[in-house]
């Protein structure tokens, strides 16, 4: 009898201990739900992909892109940050040289102004030479500096990552920011221009230089940002605000 319950006992822990792995039919399953996911994030069906890869996710718990995309939406779509961070923490325990996952939490941390835990991943990220947009990661890394008090580290990072891509738009965003927050208006539209040269077919872009032609006195060129930007936003807000900014000169 004794020995009966010592095999009992001991059959129950070991399966407590079991995981499951994940066989080939289901790997495989889990790889469509994903490429679902991916081509409905694309369409700009954001519920429809957090549902393909919830069932990715089912099929495969330890599938790293998977929680790394699902973390995305979470973050970016839903506005649910604090849900997306372990996805994100998942992924890189699955796969710690994850350098795109990294970029990615890092950049809830600069949401949540957590400016040591966002540079220090975006630091880890710049080392990997194999990661394919070290741009994003060195711009993000010099706005988490210019937030946290370091303007000239934080400028010198970002202009490094439009010299790496000349049409990375938020780069000469943030630089045309900076420069205005810091009074230095010469600079910020000269940034903003770029903002527009590189991004044509952003509104904001438009918006940004316009209010800045103002505070130089160009009227009748801002009057022109302000048309095209209003011509060109596709957000109903955002038309406003080019309209209410035009109506203004």
């Amino acid at each position: 009898m004794l020995r009966r319950s010592s095999t009992a006992w001991l059959l129950a822990l070991l399966l407590v201990g079991c995981k499951h792995v994940p066989t080939e039919k289901e790997r495989q399953s889990a790889e469509i739900h994903y490429e679902l996911a991916l081509q409905a994030q694309k369409l700009g069906h954001s519920m429809d992909a957090y549902k393909e890869l919830q069932k990715a996710l089912e099929m495969n718990p330890d599938y790293p892109e998977a929680h790394n995309v699902i973390a995305i939406l979470l973050h970016l779509a839903f506005n649910r940050p604090d849900e997306a961070i372990p996805h994100y923490q998942k992924a890189l325990e699955l796969r710690p040289t994850f350098s795109e996952a990294k970029t990615n939490l890092a950049n809830v941390y600069l949401s949540q102004a957590r400016y040591d835990e966002a540079i220090q991943l975006y630091g880890e990220a710049l080392n990997d030479m194999l990661y394919p947009t070290p741009y994003i990661a060195q711009g993000n890394l010099g706005w988490a500096l210019y937030k946290k008090g370091d303007t000239e580290l934080g400028v010198q990072n970002i202009k490094a990552a439009v010299t790496t891509n000349p049409n990375f738009c938020l780069g000469y965003r943030n630089l045309g920011t900076i420069f205005e927050e810091t009074g230095k208006v010469s600079e910020a539209c000269r940034y903003l221009t770029r903002y527009r040269e590189a991004c044509p077919d952003v509104a904001d872009a438009y918006l940004r230089e316009g209010a800045c032609q103002v505070k130089q006195g160009k009227v009748e060129e801002a009057r022109k940002s302000f048309t095209t930007c209003e011509e060109k936003a596709t957000h109903a807000v955002l038309k406003e605000d080019c309209h209410r900014l035009l109506e203004a000169l």
